[in-house]
Formats: structure tokens, sequence, C-alpha cells
């Protein structure tokens, strides 16, 4: 039986999780909000609204809302009330999908390499943890030997190991940054908690898509019993003198087909589309053949972590056509992108949740 305490720490509990799900619902109405204020998505029709009211009314869940369908919609021109709503998806989806506490172990960049170690990643020139320096095998070394280090090499990547998104605070070092005195402002800029790699040399098809940029495949999967599931593959790529593809950066998603082609529109998160790269080259004319690979790794990979049943991967391909792993996605996994892109790619999950 429960003494006082306890259920009062419970019922606290309780009311923080309804009043933490309230605010994130108004925060995702809010976003929503503010992108159908372009005015490019006109209202749904009344038999839509109850199409898709009626759709998840079958599916047990009440209230929904319909302004997301009604975005895609109007972006994409493919309706379905199959859509998600971020909010729902977010607040309700993710965190039955997949274990949180692990997930934020995992999404440290720092600590990638030792948990997936047969996925090929960039190579590690330095890690800081928790205000430790580690050099490339793992031993301790001083500020002072970092900064011999990173003179060796002719660009660096430095980018935050923890609670990163959107690209932000990615910064690629070359030989004329690696006086003294710019390491030593830029080291004390970052603190602690993040991780210097080789720059990658990406394959020439993906570097065509943008070159100031890193191109990546955003390739999202469910593992289902002992199946793992693709459910929406993109290729994602910076403009013109962006060092990332993100959104953030203005960066443009485009979805692909299982045969490496590409679609014949691309977006941005806003909505705005996009028919060919930064460079001029059409989306529908451009073909990476690549994805037989991207989809034997992330089979393999997925299976050997049964911690998340969905997971959102990004990946490179290096100057060899070998799938590198950059990073993995497993809480705020970006839905809207793929759904965009792709239409209602993520019915599978309502079907089954």
């Amino acid at each position: 039986m429960m003494n006082p305490l306890s259920i009062f720490i419970y019922g606290a509990l309780k009311a923080y999780e309804v009043l933490s799900r309230i605010s994130h619902d108004m925060k995702w109405q809010i976003k929503i909000k503010n992108l159908l204020k372009s005015g490019r998505c006109p209202k749904l029709s009344k038999e839509q609204v109850v199409d898709i009211k009626k759709f998840y009314s079958e599916k047990k869940v009440q209230g929904i809302k319909t302004y997301w369908h009604r975005f895609y919609f109007g972006c994409n021109g493919i309706y379905s009330a199959e859509y998600i709503p971020e909010n729902l998806f977010y607040i309700y989806m993710e965190p039955k999908l997949n274990n949180r506490e692990t997930a934020s172990v995992l999404m440290d960049k720092n600590m990638l390499e030792k948990l997936i170690p047969g996925f090929k990643q960039p190579k590690t020139v330095i890690k800081n943890i928790n205000g430790f320096f580690f050099n490339n095998k793992g031993e301790i070394i001083t500020r002072n030997t970092v900064l011999e280090i990173l003179k060796r090499y002719a660009a660096v990547v430095i980018k935050p190991s923890l609670d990163t998104g959107g690209g932000k605070n990615v910064s690629i070092l070359t030989n004329k940054d690696m006086g003294k005195d710019n390491l030593n402002q830029l080291l004390d800029v970052y603190g602690k908690n993040f991780i210097v790699q080789q720059k990658l040399e990406q394959h020439e098809l993906m570097a065509n898509l943008n070159f100031s940029s890193l191109n990546t495949f955003r390739v999202m999967t469910y593992l289902r019993n002992s199946e793992v599931v693709i459910l929406s593959a993109i290729v994602r790529m910076g403009r013109n003198g962006a060092v990332t593809d993100n959104s953030t950066t203005g960066g443009v998603s485009c979805g692909v087909k299982p045969d490496g082609t590409l679609n014949a529109i691309g977006y941005q998160l806003s909505g705005d589309k996009f028919f060919a790269t930064s460079t001029g080259t059409k989306f529908d004319q451009i073909h990476l053949p690549f994805f037989e690979e991207i989809r034997s790794s992330v089979e393999q990979f997925h299976r050997e972590m049964p911690y998340f049943k969905i997971i959102s991967w990004d990946l490179a391909i290096d100057k060899k056509g070998d799938v590198v792993l950059i990073e993995v996605n497993l809480k705020g996994q970006d839905i809207t992108f793929h759904q965009l892109n792709n239409g209602p790619v993520l019915k599978l999950l309502l079907d089954e949740l």
C-alpha cells in the first residue's frame, strides 16, 4: 500500500506529464498555424474533414485536428486521411515506440562509434566528453596536445555531441584556421561535449547536389517483428555556400524512390517547392545508385537496436561509394519532410499502435 508521500509524488509526476503534453501540443499547434499563414494551403473541403475524422476515430484517436493534413495536401497535392500530425507523433507515438532514456546515450555522437562499431563512420580526430579531451585512440590528452593534433589535418569538422539537431553549430576548419589563437578561441566557444572528425570526401554524385555542403540521405526505418521496413527515404542537400544540408540553413529535401531516382519536386520545411538543385540539375533527372547498400546497412543495424522500433538514419556516401553513418535520430525525428516529399508513408505506425 502506498504511503501519503508516495501518493503525492505519484500525483505530482502525473500532473507534470499532463501539463508537459499540453505545453508541447500548444507548441506544435502554433507551428502549424504559422505555416498555414503563407496562404498556399486552401482549406480542406467538408467531405475531406469528415473523412479524416472518421479515419482517426476508427483508429481510436479522438479530437484530431486537420491543420497538418491541410498543410501537406496544400503543398504536395496528395490528399490522404492517413497523414500523421506532428503533435500526435511527438507526444504519443514516438515515446511509445522508443526507449527515450536509452536514446539519449545512443544519440551522443561521442559514443556512436563504440555503440555501432560495425557501421562505417567519419574518422575521429578529437573528442571532448564532459570537458576531458581524448585522441582517436581513446587516451586522455591535454589542450596543448589537441592544438598540435589539429594542425596535422587539412580540414576537419567540429560539432556538438549532445542535444544537437538542424546542423546547429557545425563548423569546418581548414589549414588557415589552425593558428593557435584561433583554435583556442574556438575550443572556448564549444566548451565541452563536442567531437572533431576528418572532413568526409563525399561521392561525386552527392557533391553535385551542392558543392559546399555534405549532402545526406535521411532514411526512416521501422522494426516490425523480425522485419525492418523502410518507411521513407529522402536526400537532403544544402544551398549555395551552406556547410550543412539542414533545413535551418535553407536546405532542401527530395524524396528518393527504391530504384534511386528522385521525385520531380523537393521541399523546404516551410513547404516551399524546388525543382532543381542549387547547381541547376532537375531533380527528376538525378539517379543515386546507392539505395541497395543503404537498405542492407539500415536493415542490418536496426535489428541490433531493438530498444528502438523507429529510427531515422543520417547517411553520407564517401568517395568510394560506401555508406557512412553520420547520426542516428531516436527522439524528435522529423516527419514533416517525409510526408511532404513522399505522402502518407507513416500509416503503418497507426495500423500497429
